[in-house]
């Protein structure tokens, strides 16, 4: 399988006043193309963090970071973004839609910040928005939809920018069994298509949907366990 993304020997440490807090001990772990993977521990684990150190969000204090065969947490907040636009896709719980603008505006967003032209944004986005059969609904503002609809057209503008790797945090905590189906086999779907994701969560509905389960326990990244042994 190829290796979407990495993390070798990585730690972070936060330094308040004369305290110091380790978010995360030295860990390492990697994640593959075609493979769904949760990331499973108590809050405050590290979990969160581990997800942002993958996402180029925050920068490690010790260890190196790869994403696509490219070593990351040495490069500059500049060239993060350039990696975060063409290779990573974000999704997150409280679906982080512009309240403004309709479901086509929001997924067009990650390609006009990549300065795709217009038409070109457009049809892009309005072929993502089909993948999540959210079409119908392009020009609906994100007040009118519901909760599982909002995070289907926040899974499509993840994945506008055809990216391989889609960090996901608890993106099914507000919704309804019916919708975590429908939002779980999108992403499946993005599994199916040689993408690697990527979520943290708290939801054991989840676990029959991961190809594979890491475990994070008070900064430490303690084991990766195959689906067959944890999805019941």
């Amino acid at each position: 399988m190829k290796e979407i993304a990495k993390v070798i020997n990585v730690s972070k440490v936060y330094k308040t006043g004369d305290t110091t807090i380790s978010a995360l001990n030295p860990s390492s772990v990697s994640f593959y193309a075609g493979e769904l993977v949760l990331i499973i521990g108590p809050s405050g684990s590290g979990k969160t963090t581990l997800l942002s150190i993958l996402g180029c969000v925050t920068y490690p204090t010790g260890g190196e970071v790869y994403i696509n065969g490219t070593e990351v947490s040495s490069l500059p907040e500049s060239q993060l973004g350039k990696i975060r636009l063409e290779n990573i896709g974000f999704v997150f719980q409280g679906y982080n839609l512009i309240a403004p603008l309709n479901a086509l505006q929001n997924v067009m967003l990650p390609l006009e910040l990549m300065n795709v032209p217009a038409k070109e944004a457009k049809e892009k986005a309005i072929l993502a928005l089909k993948k999540v059969t959210m079409e119908d609904r392009m020009k609906n503002l994100p007040r009118a939809l519901s909760g599982g609809q909002q995070q289907r057209v926040a899974i499509a503008r993840a994945l506008v920018s055809n990216p391989s790797l889609i960090l996901c945090d608890e993106p099914t905590a507000s919704l309804d069994p019916s919708s975590v189906d429908i939002v779980m086999g999108e992403l499946k779907s993005l599994v199916s298509a040689n993408k690697c994701v990527v979520i943290v969560t708290h939801d054991m509905r989840l676990r029959p949907y991961a190809d594979r389960i890491v475990y994070v326990d008070n900064g430490n990244v303690l084991t990766e366990e195959p689906k067959s042994e944890y999805a019941h």
